[in-house]
């Protein structure tokens, strides 16, 4: 029977083949139209480049358009025009079976040399993977800190931030790819990305991820701490679809510094999603990710800093676009985020320079070494021999020491940790200075609010006089009444931005504390290990007349150089032996021998084989927190290991001291921000409103001392505190005070000149009292200039007794003495900021009037023209002339003596020279 079966199969699979005609394209229509076999199928190589397919399935071929036939689909059309160009062939077999012979309608039943629906598919899905791959390096990647767990609160402050940067620097560093900071969005994406993951997952919420933030794909990490360590998770994740494309967990460490640190938990993660994602990364950078570049060979280290040096560049434009774009926002999170790129751009200005300097030392290292390979011919087989079996022995102990070197290296993986630490408390505090600058914002909408509210609000009966105008009690009740709405809402204000503080000060005084613990740590004693990442060592050619090679030796912190330095290595440090004595030594053998060793370590040497490492004893001193991130590494001792035998073998004493400032800078110094600019202008405006003035007359007298009192510098002498104008008093100040302007050389900028000691003390009382401060002189008793009988610029003296009272906070003219120091300026110049007059003063050899201010250099304190331009009047009287007050600093027409910071000299008080100004001081309290 089953014979039977299979020839019946035979015989219709034969008529089947037998059934179908081949038919040339080009008499394919008119064979169509001419068919009378309903059974009959066709077989024709065309053209399918122009077929289209309409939804019910109808086909059109070009090739037909003069045919009365119609063609309809039999297989599966999906994609079918991507299918055939994937072909890549002119002309594709296509098989035609009669659907309805009366209607003249076919059906395409196949059509050879393409895929199939599956096929295409799954090719499809490849290649949209690796569009995306591709797209990777093209697109902001946002790294995202989106959970952590069973952290302290101490470490919730720092290490995720760590991890972050890392994490940040991997993605740029080794995969090429374009990161993003975008502190705006962060909240939000980690928020979404919590719900897309939720069982409340849907594709709506996933794609809202994508419409907040500038970044294509985010990195979502969380970190986890265990019983016995620390677990990184990283999730690759497409912005715009939703689509987690890599996942990578690391194993668990056991130290957070294992987290971040060379070959620790994110370098391991960040190999494990390049490999997902099916990006590539160079043979180099995948060692240095898995174990380090310690044993790296010349030729790769040297290939490794010009693939680093490549990236730098790559990430500087980065940086630059970015920055170009902020740019153009004022939003405080754009500002943010501009000063943080600005820090990151800095710091990697300076791994440039670092990475620079090490390419110049491999570079004369590999030249040595291309040297050595061209001698390799003329060494003896015997020689060659002792080398390579000294190299073998030597990397085979290197492995072992590296392993105990790692958990040993120096200080610079706890500066880092301690610089993560300032900087978590630094952006806590930042963000405790960003509430409060929205609850300031929100104030001032308050303010204005409430003071239009009851300005506008309308008078009662018993409110209106006669005439149907509020009474002057009204009015000063209205008056009232908006005073204390804005003091209360003030007061208001401060007391909500002391609960926002308070709400992060304990997690900022365990930090601070931890800091401060960390600093007073760093003073012990640490080894760094050339057999690690930090040590880096190269060498120079041999110098006979000292008896060894020249080393140069880098240490390094995260890229950036912190300590160089050279010197020679001896040649019994290698060899056992003491270098013969050239001078003395007549025997040629032993001459010879000393050459083939000294040969023969040359050539180990230049190489990079680890027949010797270094050891470098150091501690670190953290300066006070004025000189931020300052650190001074004070370098003790040095020492050359062999390696196979671990023996020192050379030992020298260094003494030597650097100073570092690491970056970005962690400022720990307490921000002085809006509530402490708020709490002294609320202060000074209470103290106007005090003295019976309306709010709108205090605010104003208040806004134009803050303008004044800006152009103060403050200064401390014998503990007591007064703020020196840093100009003398130019013209506009004095006009506007005075209305009226005496001095010949005529200039805004330019000093006042052509008044007389009387109007200069005339000015520094009606200017306090224009800004609501105490008035320093009286005469006869008063304050008020205007009982003074005196009129300025016109009459010649004061009638009466002048006396001043030097704790009043209003303006006054200094005493010689705190003249004389603030012009010294903390240096010690012949002049107020140089030795040399013509850097700092306008005086006779340079000039023949007077100059607008602040066009010389300042001094020390940052005050302009205590030397020259125009004398100025101080307080002092002469003890030989009581008429006569002192006068200090020199001017345009006297020569240089005059404008010695030491010298002073008197005249009239009543003297009009249009050499004659004056600078104002105020006495602050101590």
């Amino acid at each position: 029977m089953k014979k039977y079966l299979s020839l019946l199969f035979i015989s219709l699979f034969s008529l089947s083949l037998f059934a179908q005609t081949k038919v040339a394209g080009n008499k394919l229509g008119k064979t169509l139209e001419k068919n009378n076999d309903a059974s009959a199928v066709f077989v024709s190589e065309i053209d399918l480049s122009r077929m289209t397919v309409s939804e019910n399935g109808t086909v059109t071929i070009p090739l037909f358009a003069k045919n009365k036939i119609k063609v309809v689909s039999a297989m599966d059309m999906t994609s079918i025009k991507e299918r055939i160009a994937y072909a890549k062939k002119k002309a594709l077999p296509v098989t035609f079976a009669v659907k309805d012979l009366t209607t003249l309608t076919y059906e395409i039943a196949a059509i050879d040399g393409i895929e199939t629906v599956s096929q295409y598919q799954e090719r499809y899905l490849e290649e949209q993977k690796a569009e995306a791959r591709k797209n990777l390096t093209k697109f902001p990647v946002q790294v995202v800190n989106q959970e952590v767990s069973n952290l302290s609160a101490s470490e919730s402050a720092w290490l995720p931030g760590q991890v972050q940067d890392k994490i940040k620097s991997n993605l740029q560093d080794y995969l090429g790819m374009k990161t993003v900071v975008d502190s705006k969005s962060e909240a939000t994406l980690k928020k979404l990305q919590r719900e897309s993951e939720s069982a409340a997952r849907d594709e709506e919420t996933a794609i809202e991820i994508g419409k907040i933030t500038t970044a294509k794909f985010a990195v979502f990490t969380k970190l986890r701490k265990t019983a016995s360590g620390y677990v990184i998770s990283a999730d690759f994740t497409d912005l715009t679809t939703g689509e987690q494309m890599a996942s990578a967990t690391s194993k668990e460490y056991s130290k957070a510094e294992y987290l971040y640190g060379s070959t620790g938990a994110i370098d391991e993660v960040t190999l494990s999603l390049a490999d997902k994602l099916g990006i590539k990364i160079s043979d180099l950078n995948r060692n240095l990710l898995i174990s380090g570049s310690a044993n790296f060979s010349v030729d790769d280290q040297l290939e490794l800093a010009r693939q680093n040096e490549a990236q730098f560049k790559k990430m500087m434009s980065q940086y630059d676009a970015e920055l170009s774009k902020l740019m153009q926002s004022n939003d405080i999170n754009a500002v943010q985020n501009k000063k943080r790129l600005e820090a990151e751009k800095a710091l990697l200005a300076e791994k440039q320079k670092a990475e620079q300097k090490r390419q110049e030392e491999l570079k004369a290292q590999k030249a040595r070494a291309d040297e050595d390979a061209k001698l390799e011919a003329e060494r003896s087989i015997a020689l060659k021999t002792q080398r390579d079996q000294m190299a073998k022995d030597a990397a085979a102990k290197a492995a072992e020491v590296r392993k105990l070197k790692m958990e040993k290296q120096g200080v610079l993986g706890q500066i880092n940790i301690l610089e993560s630490k300032k900087k978590a408390l630094v952006e806590i505090r930042q963000s405790v200075e960003s509430r409060s600058q929205e609850l300031y914002d929100q104030l001032v909408k308050d303010r204005k609010s409430e003071e239009e509210r009851i300005r506008n609000k309308s008078y009662s009966t018993v409110e209106l006089g006669s005439d149907g105008k509020p009474t002057s009690q009204a009015l000063e009740r209205r008056e009232k009444q908006v005073i204390k709405s804005y003091e209360d809402l003030t007061n208001k204000f401060f007391s909500d931005c002391e609960s926002v503080k308070q709400s992060t000060m304990a997690q900022q005084n365990a930090l601070l504390a931890e800091i401060r613990a960390d600093q007073k740590a760093l003073s012990a004693v640490r080894t760094v290990s050339s057999m690690g990442e930090e040590l880096k060592v190269s060498f120079g050619k041999y110098e006979g007349s000292k008896d060894g090679w020249n080393a140069y030796l880098s240490l390094y912190s995260d890229g950036i150089l912190v300590y160089t330095d050279n010197f020679i290595v001896k040649y019994e440090a290698l060899s056992g032996k003491k270098a013969p004595d050239m001078t003395t030594e007549l025997n040629d053998a032993v001459i010879e021998e000393y050459t083939n060793n000294v040969d023969m370590y040359n050539s180990l040497l230049v190489r990079g084989d680890p027949i010797i490492y270094f050891e470098i004893d150091y501690n670190v001193t953290s300066q006070a927190d004025d000189k931020p991130s300052q650190y001074k590494f004070n370098f003790s001792k040095i020492r050359v290991i062999n390696t196979v035998s671990g023996k020192v073998t050379q030992n020298s004493t260094l003494n030597a001291v650097k100073d570092q400032t690491m970056q970005p800078e962690q400022n720990l110094r307490e921000i002085v921000g809006i509530v402490a600019a708020e709490r002294e202008y609320f202060t000074e405006v209470k103290d106007v409103i005090a003295r019976g003035c309306n709010l709108d007359y205090s605010l104003k007298a208040v806004k134009n001392r803050q303008t004044i009192n800006s152009e103060f510098v403050k200064i401390n002498k014998d503990g007591k505190v007064i703020a020196v104008l840093q100009t003398e008093v130019h013209q506009t100040l004095y006009e506007w005070v005075m209305g009226w302007n005496p001095s010949k050389f005529q200039g805004d900028d330019n000093p006042i000149e052509s008044v007389s000691w009387y109007d200069a003390i005339y000015f520094c009382n009606a200017l306090s009292i224009i800004l609501r401060y105490t008035p320093v002189y009286s005469v006869n008793g008063t304050t008020d200039v205007t009982k003074w009988d005196y009129t300025p610029h016109k009459g010649n003296s004061i009638s009466g007794t002048i006396t001043q009272n030097i704790n009043a906070n209003g303006y006054r003219l200094p005493t010689v003495e705190e003249w004389q120091y603030a012009a010294k300026g903390g240096e010690n110049y012949s002049y107020a900021g140089s030795n040399d007059i013509d850097e700092v003063a306008w005086y006779s050899g340079n000039s023949g009037y007077t100059h607008p201010v602040a066009q010389k250099k300042a001094n020390g304190y940052g005050l302009y023209d205590m030397s020259g331009n125009v004398w100025e009047w101080c307080w002092d009287v002469d003890p030989d002339y009581s008429y006569r007050r002192y006068l200090c600093g020199g001017g345009w027409d006297g020569n240089a003596y005059f404008c010695w910071v030491g010298r002073r000299d008197s005249s009239d008080a009543g003297d009009r020279y249009n050499f004659l100004g004056f600078r104002l001081v105020r006495s602050l309290s101590n």
